[in-house]
């Protein structure tokens, strides 16, 4: 049985290649990719407007950074799921990203099995 059963998801990162890894990532699992952003901006206005059940959202991204556009989606919307994606493991920023209310941390470049265990834990699968 797939593990996302139609759960949507929203992917936010610059790079066009690695959304599309976590897409197809996705989509083989079954989630529903409702939709992707390419920079903070699109990420915050995206997210009011399809409330995703899940989000990886990249730290380091045009107009505002990740960090800060996770602060936001918590502050308005505290029961947001949502995975941090980073090319860097800095204990500091990841220690802060959960503190914030992020509920996992992916490390890239992406592997499949690990992200799929962040997943399942973001969304208390068993």
């Amino acid at each position: 049985m797939p593990l996302g059963s139609g759960q949507t998801v929203l992917i936010v990162d610059d790079s066009p290649v690695m959304r599309q890894m976590l897409f197809k990532m996705f989509e083989k699992e079954g989630f529903n990719v409702v939709g992707q952003a390419c920079d903070g901006e699109a990420a915050l206005s995206l997210f009011e407007q399809l409330k995703p059940e899940l989000t990886t959202l990249d730290i380091v991204m045009p107009k505002i950074r990740g960090t800060e556009v996770l602060e936001r989606i918590m502050g308005k919307f505290p029961d947001s799921r949502i995975i941090m994606a980073s090319s860097v493991s800095d204990a500091r920023t990841v220690m802060h990203c959960l503190k914030i209310g992020a509920k996992q941390y992916i490390i890239k470049p992406y592997d499949e099995d690990k992200v799929m265990t962040a997943v399942k834990k973001a969304l208390n699968i068993p």
